[in-house]
């Protein structure tokens, strides 16, 4: 079952010639790990807001986003604050920016929730934290230690579904794996669904059983992350794992995807990808592909073009 089904998903912004989302279609079942990646801008994080109802300023919306069989485009602010509070939640990039200075952690954990003081002791201890931390303050806990408290707070209201918008950004390599080893072990602990939001594609494949790639506000490529890292089928896909930082000799070059991602103030016409795409022909700039067999793409990449 779905805990998070998101179809037909178009958003427009104010003064911009095309839709910033443009026809998403994405799942996340029970206990599954799911990755959205894909470049800077490419609408990543503004689709994971979405299961939450956060639009931004004068953003018009339509299509489907589904938490737990219910609509949250329709949901109204008391629905949206119950569903916020008990079926879904998100950790963001950086955890000094969501806790107060001035209050305790313990504070922050039980903010709202009566007789939630022994829950959350028992999530802090989940997430590798000793239960003195209640009585401190922020500043008094390194950057790794206060992601573990924000992780400990998205879990407070036992979500069905947990989004973490790049929440391992702002902490050193081996916090990070510390991290990651932590949400992969609290979801299987207690069977939240997981969506991953992320640009780092060594990450995703560590962490998540399937990967949406996303470019300019469409899927480009969806599929289990084992089969889509070893075997991408979009160019844009490949692109981007070619991209990769790797230890190579030293005269050896970083590779790069040429040109800009499209201009929101530009209308799209065929693949959005075409511009920067080597393999695109004539027929890419004028038709969109649509989403077939888990690529969108004119020119699939065939097992012959990574052999």
């Amino acid at each position: 079952m779905s805990v998070l089904r998101i179809t037909g998903l178009r958003m427009w912004l104010p003064e911009t010639a095309r839709p910033v989302l443009d026809g998403v279609e994405l799942s996340v079942a029970e206990g599954e790990s799911v990755a959205l990646v894909g470049e800077s801008g490419s609408g990543k994080s503004l689709t994971s807001r979405l299961a939450l109802g956060l639009l931004p300023s004068g953003a018009g919306v339509e299509g489907r986003v589904v938490v737990e069989g219910e609509d949250v485009l329709g949901a109204s602010p008391q629905r949206l604050r119950e569903l916020r509070s008990r079926t879904v939640a998100m950790i963001f990039q950086d955890p000094r920016a969501g806790l107060n200075p001035l209050r305790k952690v313990g504070d922050f954990l039980v903010e709202g929730r009566k007789g939630a003081r022994a829950r959350a002791g028992e999530l802090v201890e989940a997430v590798g934290l000793e239960q003195r931390v209640l009585r401190q303050y922020p500043h008094q806990l390194s950057g790794g230690m206060l992601q573990r408290v924000m992780i400990a707070g998205a879990l407070m209201g036992d979500p069905k579904l947990l989004l973490c918008d790049e929440p391992t950004t702002a902490l050193d390599v081996t916090t990070q794996a510390e991290i990651v080893s932590l949400l992969q072990s609290l979801r299987q602990r207690y069977g939240t669904g997981l969506l991953f939001v992320t640009h780092d594609l060594d990450l995703a494949a560590d962490i998540t059983d399937r990967v949406y790639v996303m470019y300019a506000g469409r899927i480009a490529e969806t599929g289990p992350a084992a089969t889509l890292f070893s075997r991408p089928r979009h160019p844009y896909t490949a692109a981007l794992l070619a991209a990769r930082p790797r230890v190579v000799k030293e005269s050896a070059r970083l590779a790069t995807i040429p040109g800009q991602p499209p201009d929101l103030r530009t209308e799209l016409t065929g693949c959005a990808f075409a511009a920067r795409c080597p393999i695109a022909g004539p027929e890419c700039r004028t038709d969109r592909p649509e989403l077939i067999d888990q690529v969108a793409c004119h020119h699939s990449l065939t097992g012959a073009d990574h052999a």
